[in-house]
């Protein structure tokens, strides 16, 4: 009966503990929810987090605040959401800096270890643009003026850690080790300003920032760095057509929560955005800049997170690529 008696206890003792959290999880939210954003208002990473995010408040009930803490590549706003409290009220929309940046040099967060992922946004190539007037027609016409001008060319880029840094690292690599300068700038659309205004020769921007100067005239795109060209601009061809086989680089956008966020608020979460990644509103916005959405559960995010840690570590160290 003693022993009976210990596991009641336990058990009891067990619920009691979890029963505020499950109330809370039922409750959320209860007021506003606030999403760090750690790039400029504006940027890619921003806009993204606006139109998919930001269409959850009213399935919420509760406003959806965005808070656009900037600095060190991402790292400040990020390293902010991750000593947030873990109760849903604070969150993280985030992008391959995340897994990007450690491979750099000392970042104050753990990419795996104080986030819950929600959820996988959407997958994004880079463009290969050079300003209109450039007299490079085709990446082996920039090839050949790094060669020709080695130390007098650089490339922009939105800030360390990002996709437009480790493409314009690759992009040296794979020519040869070219001799051109990396500019990191504050934010996604000041690179691709950098290129329209000749102050920057080139830059790897994503292709929802570039495309529109592309359109515009004032930039000139000659490379995509996905898997397969981009539907937005057909006659440009891959950097595995014009380069090498193995340049494919993409940038993702995601969701996340500190860890120790209820599982419960998580999937809530995870849900919601799902529901507005169906929506046709959201959906036309998105493929019109050429996104892949995801949409994934948790558990694939996380193992997203895991792979790019590598993927992206192995990267910067095999590129040499560091903090300026």
């Amino acid at each position: 009966m003693q022993l009976i008696f210990r596991g009641l206890t336990k058990v009891l003792a067990t619920a009691l503990l979890l029963a505020p959290l499950a109330a809370q999880a039922q409750q959320y939210p209860t007021g506003p929810v606030r999403v760090v954003v750690p790039f400029p208002a504006g940027s890619g990473v921003d806009l993204v987090a606006r139109i998919v995010v930001g269409r959850i408040n009213t399935a919420l009930g509760q406003p959806v605040i965005f808070e656009n803490r900037v600095g060190a590549g991402g790292n400040v706003g990020t390293e902010y959401a991750a000593k947030a409290p873990k109760d849903g009220y604070t969150l993280l929309f985030n992008a391959t800096q995340l897994v990007g940046n450690p491979g750099l040099g000392k970042v104050g967060y753990d990419a795996v270890k104080d986030f819950s992922p929600v959820t996988l946004v959407s997958r994004i190539p880079a463009l290969l643009v050079v300003p209109a007037e450039s007299p490079a027609k085709t990446v082996a016409d920039l090839i050949a003026l790094a060669r020709a001008k080695p130390g007098a060319l650089s490339y922009a880029s939105g800030g360390n850690g990002g996709i437009g840094h480790f493409a314009g690292e690759l992009f040296k690599a794979n020519g040869g080790n070219l001799d051109i300068v990396h500019v990191p700038y504050k934010s996604a659309a000041d690179q691709v300003l950098a290129v329209v205004t000749n102050t920057a020769q080139l830059a790897f921007p994503a292709i929802q920032i570039g495309l529109p100067q592309v359109r515009s005239g004032k930039v000139r795109a000659i490379g995509v760095t996905g898997a397969r060209r981009s539907a937005a601009l057909p006659d440009v061809p891959t950097m595995m057509e014009a380069m090498s086989p193995g340049f494919v680089l993409d940038a993702w956008y995601g969701l996340l929560a500190p860890v120790g966020t209820s599982a419960d608020i998580v999937n809530r979460l995870n849900a919601e955005v799902l529901k507005a990644l169906r929506e046709p509103a959201v959906r036309d916005v998105l493929l019109k800049d050429s996104h892949d959405i995801v949409g994934s559960t948790p558990a694939e995010f996380a193992a997203v997170i895991v792979n790019d840690l590598k993927v992206w570590g192995d990267l910067a160290t095999k590129l040499g690529a560091r903090v300026d």
